[in-house]
Formats: structure tokens, sequence, C-alpha cells
């Protein structure tokens, strides 16, 4: 086994509530904010009235060790069973597609570069999923993760939130907030404890916010095919204007904005071949 497992059953039957962090390895603020809530359930700070919460802290611990977002592939691009595996993220999605299958419901926790906003992901856009959203506080919520690769699955070989929604499951992502913002472990934290409240596995808790969801719709994903840089420094869910310059290539051209809209998830890091800009459009 690759993965350290949490599995802790409540005093009555209840939904298997399955908690990750560190998909990526330089995302740690869930594997803090999970560590939080286990101790606190042995301390007794914490009751689990029904059901099972089973807890994965660290899901890809090289990368997690290596602070680096991969060890060898994106995890959160591999998740499904390989039956030959050949990199170390194969192995280790082998292993957690295992542990979703056993569950109902999941939370995957993240972070990202560009923001602190935290933010969620609803692809899966039925009644239950919606209502566990909402739960969680989080005003910003992002879709159209599913339709926008669909035309491109030379990029994504499979997500978490693909996988449990191909399973007939419950789950959303979070994405936190910066990667080394302290206050995106709180985020996770609240998080945790507002979704596990909404299923009545534990006692009620309070989301920090109550207003309607700002939702934006992905419509364009810009791949790093080439050196650049960002026109200007962009932060996620800026404003943007169609035809406004959004990238520098080193080789005089630029790439602009298709419509009006936002930017999304702006990494300007991303190494060759890997996601460097989303654009957005407001739902």
């Amino acid at each position: 086994m690759m993965l350290t497992t949490h599995v802790i059953e409540g005093t009555a039957k209840g939904p298997r509530f399955l908690l990750t962090g560190a998909v990526h390895g330089n995302e740690k603020c869930g594997t803090a904010a999970i560590g939080r809530l286990l101790m606190e359930i042995a301390a007794g700070l914490v009751t689990l009235h029904k059901g099972t919460l089973v807890a994965v802290p660290v899901c890809n611990p090289r990368a997690y060790a290596q602070h680096t977002r991969q060890a060898e592939e994106n995890l959160n691009r591999v998740i499904r069973h390989h039956d030959n595996p050949t990199a170390y993220e194969h192995h280790l999605a082998n292993e957690l597609t295992g542990v979703i299958d056993t569950c109902d419901i999941m939370l995957d926790l993240h972070s990202y570069s560009s923001g602190v906003r935290p933010f969620l992901f609803l692809d899966n856009d039925t009644p239950e999923n919606r209502a566990f959203a909402q739960a969680l506080g989080i005003p910003y919520w992002i879709t159209g993760w599913d339709e926008l690769y669909a035309d491109q699955p030379e990029l994504n070989g499979g997500d978490t939130m693909s996988y449990v929604k191909n399973a007939g499951k419950t789950g959303l992502l979070v994405e936190c907030g910066q990667h080394e913002d302290p206050a995106a472990i709180l985020h996770a934290y609240h998080a945790v404890r507002a979704a596990l409240a909404h299923f009545g596995m534990t006692d009620p808790y309070e989301a920090l916010d109550q207003t309607p969801p700002q939702v934006n719709r992905l419509t364009a994903v810009i791949t790093k095919d080439r050196d650049g840089v960002f026109a200007r420094p962009w932060q996620h869910l800026d404003p943007v204007k169609k035809g406004e310059v959004v990238i520098q290539y080193a080789d005089g051209s630029t790439l602009t904005a298709p419509e009006d809209g936002v930017v999304i998830m702006p990494a300007p890091q991303a190494a060759p071949g890997s996601e460097w800009i989303y654009f957005g459009v407001a739902e």
C-alpha cells in the first residue's frame, strides 16, 4: 500500500465519506485541514454521529515529500484504473480509485497558484451536488470542466471528479486558496466541517458565507506550447475583455482573450505542455 488511509466509524450507519488532500504534492492545505480534523476526533472535540469517514491526507506521497506538483505525471489527469501502470502516479491512481469505489461521497481539497479566493468545481450539477456545494459556504463556483476537456482528451485522461461522476457518486473539488497562504488551510478546514455537517455526520456547522454563488463556466484552456510570459500578473477571476492581450510569447506574437469574461487559474510557472491559463464567462 502506497497511501496512508484513516478509517473512522460513526456511532450509527450512514454514508461513507472520503476526504483527500495533496493529490498534487505542493498543495498541502488539505493535508493540514484533514490532520486537524483527525486530531479533533481523536481528542473528542468532534464526534462522528453516523457514517464512516475515510481520509487520505496525502494522495501523492513522493511529490508531497519533494514539494512538487507531481513526481512523474499529473495525478489528477490519470485517475482511472491502469492495467499496465508505467508511472508512479499510475500506481497511485489504481489505489485511489479503489478507495473511491468503496465510498459514497468525496471532497477533494486543492490549492492554486495565482489568487486567494477559495472556489469549487461543480460539474455534476445534480440537486444533491448543488445542495452540497451550497452548504460549503464558498461563493465562487466553476462549471464546464467536463465539456471543456471532452474536446481535448489528450489533456485529461481522468480526474477525481470525473471518476466520481462516472461512478454515480457525489463529489466536489475545492480550490481552497493560494498554495502558500495560511488562510487556505482554514478554508479547507471549514469546507470539511461544513460538508460533514451537511450530510448529518457531525453536529451542525455554520458555513462562512451564505451569499448566492458567482458561477463562471469554463470556455477555453491554453496549454504552454512555447516560451512566453503573462502580459500582466493575472489573478484568478480577473476580468478580461475580448481581444485583450493575455500572453506575450517570446517570438513576439501574442495570445488574446477570446471573449469578455474572466481568467481562471492562471499558472505563471506552468511546465511546458501543461495548462497555463483558462478563460470563462459568467453563467
